[in-house]
């Protein structure tokens, strides 16, 4: 227990610093963390699967990720959308890859083509949302917050935060109308109410204790937990709801009416706690098929890179989709 919070603590301090970058100084930071959890992430799953099943040929899935990236950054600043079916593209392209490779080579079956491919879906495939969450509407163009501000300020860099007059806070009134930093409060709530949820699911399993939740996957998760976490991301979202008076970190309300801005901060908290803790029990079941413990042994006391973030994977696939709807709902998300 001592391992797991020195090192849960040092995981809060780096992720805290590549949010503060990302929303303040260069949003590529965001993308360099993602494409680092994809990376290792992939990397893990390829060991557990080919702990008992055949092995995936992992540099088909790192040239997958590389292309991936290229192909989304490149297709989003020529058309400002559409990254993500290019990223897709490249999957299909690499899928094809990989069957060639397979019948070229004699080592390998069409076992090693499956799990591969498996590999590209989980956890690249998924974690392409995470990315996603960082090309979402609404900071406008950014500045530099460590340079004077004129009427001519210099564009020098993508942070997400902005606003000309206050560097540090981002004024949702900046043109005139109201206009959600939907990037900002989708990266930001993923992180904090996945946490939040996986937090209060563990204190209150532990104080409360009670039926288990899913003993055949994960025999210590309860019931009593699973509720504890749901309360535990909607906390959170409301304290982002709070932060988003004030601007900083790029927050704002999610709607101009704080009725509306409130309820719909809640039911993102409440699912991306759902999503986290589906996220979590998926991962179980994956490593419990594998016959693996851990992912990984990156991090003392929390296993590997994807036992620790298995459940912001479908947190921000769920927050990259509810953001998405209500943005193109008139009258929902401005």
């Amino acid at each position: 227990m001592k391992n797991r919070l020195i090192y849960g603590f040092l995981i809060g301090v780096i992720v805290t610093g590549v949010l503060f970058l990302s929303i303040y100084i260069v949003d590529v930071v965001y993308d360099a963390f993602v494409l680092f959890l994809m990376f290792v992430g992939s990397y893990e799953m390829s060991k557990a699967i080919g702990n008992k099943f055949a092995k995936p040929i992992y540099p088909i899935i790192a040239i997958f990720i590389s292309l991936g990236y290229v192909s989304y950054k490149v297709i989003h600043i020529i058309r400002g959308n559409g990254g993500i079916t290019a990223f897709f593209v490249i999957m299909i392209i690499m899928a094809v890859v990989c069957f060639i490779v397979n019948m070229a080579s004699p080592k390998l079956s069409f076992e090693n083509v499956v799990s591969t491919f498996i590999c590209m879906l989980y956890p690249v495939g998924l974690m392409l949302c995470f990315l996603g969450l960082n090309y979402l509407p609404g900071s406008g163009v950014p500045v530099n917050p460590f340079e004077k501000y004129g009427a001519q300020a210099g564009i020098v860099n993508l942070g997400i935060a902005y606003s000309p007059s206050t560097p540090w806070m981002y004024n949702a009134y900046q043109t005139g109308v109201f206009v959600p930093n939907y990037r900002a409060i989708a990266i930001l709530a993923t992180i904090l109410c996945a946490s939040g949820s996986d937090i209060f699911a563990l204190f209150t399993g532990m104080l409360l204790k009670g039926p288990k939740l899913a003993p055949n996957i994960s025999p210590k998760k309860t019931i009593s937990g699973a509720i504890g976490g749901l309360f535990g991301g909607m906390i959170m979202a409301a304290m982002l709801f709070g932060f988003s008076f004030t601007g900083v970190m790029g927050l704002t309300g999610l709607n101009d009416n704080v009725a509306i801005s409130l309820v719909l901060y809640l039911v993102l908290g409440l699912l991306i706690a759902v999503a986290t803790e589906l996220g979590d029990l998926m991962a179980s079941y994956i490593k419990r098929f594998c016959g693996v413990k851990d992912y990984g042994n990156l991090i003392p006391g929390h296993g590997g890179v994807l036992d620790r973030v298995d459940g912001w994977i479908l947190g921000a696939l769920v927050a990259f989709l509810f953001i998405t709807l209500i943005s193109a709902i008139p009258g929902l998300g401005s």
